[in-house]
């Protein structure tokens, strides 16, 4: 009895089925795009921003033991750890330009090689064995490297006092990469064999520890936060958490991590209400169909293995078509079957089998709580009271000669929670589609290197620190001389805009201000700048302060002969107790002197230490600082400060940022690096320093096609994306229509036997189709607009380079669309 009430339940159904298998194949190739393209788009993010770091762990700790590393590694959120020890360096004539790294097979193999690309050769086993970046090999002028080779290095390590296997020596080159972390600087890494450490007598203590944990999406706040609760730090030690790669991945595509699961929420409610809306405009004549079955003898429980069937059968094949469907697109686009993802499909299909099973759910339901007469002649509530009803019944009555638009409004409304639930599901469709051009034009990695000037020329941090260690005179300690000025504005003429510069003094801090200096980890061994702050920025750091309530002294900063003191999170949990006790003290600090001078006779200038800021923290204000305030102390002061000091310090320019007319880019950018090219060479033949440069310059024209690839790549993810959602925004608006005109089949003939047209019954569908277009519309335009600008400023206040567009062509175009598609399918009614 049940396979021949099934065979005839399909063969009256049928229409509706083959509706609900499309639907499901068309959501499920939608998400199995969508989800295949945002992951491979963040794939390709965390690659770039494991290159940039260097290294794929977010999390280490400096100066740590051996006993640390077996003490972490019980730790229950810890996957792994490696070792890694700074060890020696290659040096050129007493210049640096070569760190050498010590690194266990983990820390290498699995934190390390994924941030170098074009790796060749194996990691050094012996002690005469060396691995090199490219970049060294190029500063080394060997252009066709070999595996095997012989290298004429000088090495040292890092201990002074230990001087066994130092100087001058062969080594044999075991591999060669490629890095992405150094390629601005003027220093690189080549990694030594562990079996050289230990010949040397060098002890891996105290080495970094590399931290990987066990989940991908963790902010450094909170890897800091449980790494310091349960491992306590000694003098020295500093634990450094940052972001995770793939944490900041998900903030650069979609905001946060928060954000992201909220869209993806709304994202499949919007595939499950697609199904859903089919299932619930045929409720009414399901239900009667399956009370007449309960008349003629059939039981509920067979009615539902009828129900359970179908529906099985819908979501098999419709998965079938789907997934062939979104697999080939997929694939297409993509061009590489390895990138193809099966965890994806599978979730694909677990996402369409929900809303099946809550329409079961719901017919279960109806089911039980009513008897056979009442499922005969159930219907939906309407939407107002009777009273009402009449009212409006009347009233449109009245229109005169066009009862179809009365019948069409008396549709919709007759049932007000499914009309309720069509116009919300058609609404969030559509404007999760909007939604994700607005992201998609506003997260372009584009914007980030658009809003940059045209031209950014530095002094570099390598040359005014081997000037300031080694110079016998004071004659090139002005790094930037104002003449260079007028050379510039020979060069670039009239089309030379916006100049901005960073300014300040390259001191030498006295013996009052070293204990302020102290506090930062490697405090005394990096640079101390002083940088004069732009009126601009004072309010966004004095907002951002206040905002925090940072134990700083703003009046005396302000007024005075304050100084804030920037570090890029280099106070560690052990200075974390003193560090506050520095607040108040003077800073002692002389103009730059020959190599030699006394000091005794000279009179500092004195500032107040008013705090210190960190930043590496999320909120810290954008402000333009030297060398990005990477391995630097900067002690920032009022423009009035810089002007008091100016007095007897010698001002030096850090940094000259300009922008100049596009059609007389190519040109000037030409004129410009033959210039720095022939200073720097003037500058390393006078001073003696073989491939030490003095000036660089990064243009943004070079720098947009450095990142073409990457750009291409993510705007085609993110295009892809969009496009899918679109579709499925128009799709949703299309199905309602389709499915309310099939499912009213018999309607239509009996309309037809009382004397209603043809005509009348296209005009009917059309008007019914106009009026769920309008609210749309309505919808889009208030509740839409409204939507789409918090989103805006949501990630506004996530993404620094955000840049808000309002879908005006996108909207015009989908609702033109479904104008257009209301238009043609009453053609077929």
């Amino acid at each position: 009895m049940v396979k021949t009430l099934l065979k005839a339940s399909q063969r009256q159904n049928r229409r509706r089925n083959r509706l609900l298998m499309l639907a499901v194949a068309l959501i499920g190739a939608v998400i199995f795009c969508i989800f295949s393209f945002a992951y491979e788009k963040l794939q390709a993010d965390i690659q770039k921003n494991i290159q940039t770091d260097g290294m794929a762990v977010s999390a280490y700790l400096e100066n740590g033991t051996e006993e640390m590393v077996e003490q972490i590694k019980t730790l229950s959120f810890v996957k792994c750890t490696g070792k890694e020890k700074f060890a020696g360096k290659l040096l050129d004539k007493n210049l640096k330009y070569c760190d050498c790294v010590v690194a266990d097979k983990t820390a290498f193999e699995e934190m390390l090689s994924p941030a170098y690309t074009q790796v060749t050769g194996h990691y050094p086993k012996k002690a005469e064995e060396i691995m090199l970046s490219l970049k060294t090999l190029e500063y080394l002028n060997i252009k066709n490297p070999q595996i095997g080779m012989e290298v004429n290095l000088d090495f040292y390590w890092n201990d002074i006092f230990n001087t066994k296997g130092t100087g001058a020596q062969s080594f044999r080159l075991s591999g060669y990469f490629t890095e992405y972390e150094n390629q601005e600087t003027g220093s690189s890494l080549a990694f030594l064999s562990e079996e050289k450490l230990t010949e040397s007598g060098v002890s891996w203590n105290p080495c970094r520890i590399l931290i990987d944990p066990k989940y991908d999406f963790v902010s450094g706040l909170w890897m800091e936060s449980i790494l310091k609760d349960v491992l306590p730090l000694e003098k020295g030690q500093k634990m450094v958490c940052v972001d995770s790669a793939a944490y900041r991945a998900v903030e650069g595509m979609l905001g946060s991590c928060g954000f992201a699961a909220i869209f993806s929420f709304f994202l499949l409610l919007g595939m499950f209400l697609f199904v859903y809306e089919i299932l619930n405009l045929s409720l009414q004549k399901d239900l009667q169909q399956y009370g007449l079955l309960e008349v003629i003898g059939a039981q509920k429980k067979q009615i539902m293995q009828i129900l359970v069937f179908q529906m099985w059968e819908v979501w098999l094949k419709g998965n079938l078509i789907g997934g062939f469907v979104g697999s080939l697109a997929v694939l297409v686009i993509l061009k590489d079957l390895s990138l193809y993802q099966l965890g994806v499909l599978f979730l694909t299909m677990l996402s369409t089998a929900f809303p099946l099973v809550a329409g079961v759910f719901t017919v279960r339901s109806r089911l039980k709580r009513l008897n056979p007469i009442e499922c005969l002649k159930y219907e939906e509530i309407p939407f107002a009271p009777k009273s009402q009803k009449k009212q409006k019944y009347y009233k449109i009555r009245n229109w005169g000669r066009m009862p179809e638009v009365y019948l069409a409004k008396r549709y919709l409304f007759c049932n007000g929670r499914g009309f309720i639930l069509t116009l919300f599901s058609l609404t969030m469709g559509c404007g999760l589609a909007l939604c994700s051009v607005v992201l998609e034009k506003g997260t372009d990695i584009e914007n980030r290197f658009l809003a940059e000037p045209d031209f950014r020329i530095s002094i570099t941090q390598k040359a005014c620190q081997t000037l300031m260690e080694t110079s016998p005179d004071t004659k090139h300690m002005v790094f930037f001389p104002e003449a260079w000025l007028g050379n510039l504005q020979d060069v670039a003429g009239d089309s030379l805009q916006n100049i901005e510069k960073i300014y300040g003094f390259y001191p030498i801090v006295g013996e009052r201000g070293q204990e302020s200096i102290k506090v930062l980890s490697e405090g005394t061994e990096v640079a101390t700048v002083i940088q004069a702050l732009s009126s601009v920025s004072e309010e966004r750091l004095k907002s951002f302060i206040k905002k925090e309530n940072l134990n700083v002294d703003w009046n005396t900063f302000y007024q005075e002969n304050g100084a804030l003191i920037l570090h890029n999170h280099r106070i560690s949990e052990y200075a974390m107790k003193s560090y506050e006790e520095k607040i108040g003290t003077e800073i002692e600090v002389y103009d730059l002197v020959p190599v030699g001078t006394e000091m005794a006779g000279l009179t500092p200038e004195t500032m107040v230490n008013c705090g210190y800021l960190d930043i590496t923290k999320d909120d810290f204000p954008s402000l333009n600082l030297v060398w990005n305030g990477k391995d630097t102390n900067i002690l920032l002061v009022t423009e009035a400060t810089y002007k008091k000091f100016a007095e007897h310090l010698t001002p030096q320019t850090f940094e000259l940022t300009f922008f100049v007319e596009p059609k007389q880019e190519p040109y000037i950018k030409g004129k410009l690096k033959n210039w720095i090219q022939t200073y720097n060479m003037e500058f390393q033949s006078e001073q003696g320093y073989h491939k030490l440069n003095l000036l660089q310059m990064e243009c943004k024209s070079d720098v947009l096609l450095k990142e073409k690839s990457h750009i291409q790549t993510s705007r085609l993810f993110f295009l892809a994306i969009s496009g899918c959602l679109i579709f499925m925004g128009s799709m949703n608006f299309l199905n309602v229509r389709i499915t309310g005109m099939m499912l009213r089949k018999k309607e239509c003939i009996l309309m037809g036997q009382v004397g209603m047209t043809k005509k009348q019954q296209k005009r009917m569908f059309l008007a019914e189709g106009i009026f769920t277009w309008l609210w749309l519309c309505g919808l889009l335009v208030t509740f839409g607009t409204v939507l789409l600008c918090a989103v805006g400023w949501y990630m506004q206040t996530k993404i620094s380079y955000f840049v808000f567009y309002y879908p005006i062509k996108e909207l015009i175009l989908m609702l033109l669309i479904l104008l257009g598609g209301s238009v043609l399918l009453q053609k077929d009614c």
